[in-house]
């Protein structure tokens, strides 16, 4: 049996052509629901034996009111940040009450505390697990339609745009809040390299190093597969250096770099966009930290364009 030096090695010297092995597990066949916890009359925690990650994953799903198997409900993805978890939306928003005026399905799945919207080149294969396998089970468990939206803040951000750009026409709407839109540009790569779970080469196992792995990492960059998000409905906004704003407290720093970093990458996938003639709605505002006041602020503005995007 290969030890861990023997897989890095593998993945780092043996991956190309934009990503050979990237497939991961395939198709959602051997996924399952293994338990279903009901929290009110609307939510549900669901664990999913997984394939793709080896373990039981966590969900969490909130259904319309009237919720029945008889029909299809459009469906909204939201993606936590690194720092967070599955219950992250439901218990700092108010995407509860707000979604209970529609017709729709809200899943929040777990994303992992970095590298979490990706499949590894050896480990985790999260976009298995999310696209595939919990899709799969919405789809035909739940009545999940295949009208679906996708949103996120931070590193869900990213995963949002990057799920959008490699699944063309997968989802009707895209939003990222204070998300990272470049993987590539100058200083990103180390910068990301920082958050991935391992020390040393094993933060290598994701995508391989930056410069051998190049074609590995440009399929995984929303900058550089901007072409794929023609066709959705595209939400994106951040704060353009981190300073202070007028949602922060007294207290708050004075400058939020994780935001500044946000808006280093995300500038350059809105030009980008633009320079393509691709439709984007784009909230570069002057000032704001890296918080959930303005990722909340950012589910608000856009929820117009979702619910318009999903029909409800």
């Amino acid at each position: 049996m290969w030890q861990r030096r023997d897989l890095l090695r593998a993945a780092v010297l043996s991956a190309g052509a934009g990503g050979a092995l990237l497939a991961g597990p395939a198709g959602a066949a051997g996924a399952r629901v293994v338990s279903e916890k009901k929290l009110s009359s609307r939510v549900r925690d669901l664990t999913i034996a997984s394939p793709a990650m080896r373990r039981n994953m966590k969900v969490r799903l909130v259904l319309p009111k009237g919720w029945n198997r008889k029909r299809k409900w459009p469906l909204l993805w939201l993606l936590h940040g690194g720092n967070d978890g599955y219950r992250a939306w439901s218990e700092k928003s108010d995407i509860i009450t707000r979604s209970a005026r529609h017709r729709m399905m809200v899943v929040m799945p777990e994303g992992g505390s970095g590298g979490g919207y990706t499949d590894w080149l050896v480990g985790p294969q999260w976009e298995t697990f999310h696209l595939k396998e919990l899709r799969g089970i919405l789809m035909s468990r739940y009545g999940a339609s295949r009208r679906q939206a996708v949103a996120g803040l931070s590193a869900g951000g990213y995963g949002a745009l990057i799920y959008s750009a490699r699944h063309p026409g997968m989802f009707a709407f895209t939003g990222s809040f204070s998300g990272y839109g470049a993987t590539l540009v100058p200083g990103a790569p180390e910068v990301l390299l920082t958050g991935i779970p391992g020390s040393g080469a094993e933060k290598f196992l994701m995508w391989g190093q930056p410069q051998l792995n190049r074609d590995v990492w440009e399929a995984h960059d929303p900058l550089s597969r901007a072409r794929g998000l023609r066709g959705t409905r595209l939400y994106i906004s951040c704060a353009r250096n981190g300073e202070k704003g007028p949602l922060d407290p007294e207290t708050a720093h004075a400058a939020d770099p994780a935001e500044a970093f946000c808006h280093y990458t995300t500038a350059p996938l809105v030009a980008r966009l633009r320079r393509l003639e691709i439709p984007v709605t784009a909230d570069l505002y002057a000032r704001g930290t890296h918080t959930w006041p303005y990722f909340r602020r950012g589910l608000k503005r856009s929820w117009p364009m979702i619910t318009k995007s999903l029909g409800v």
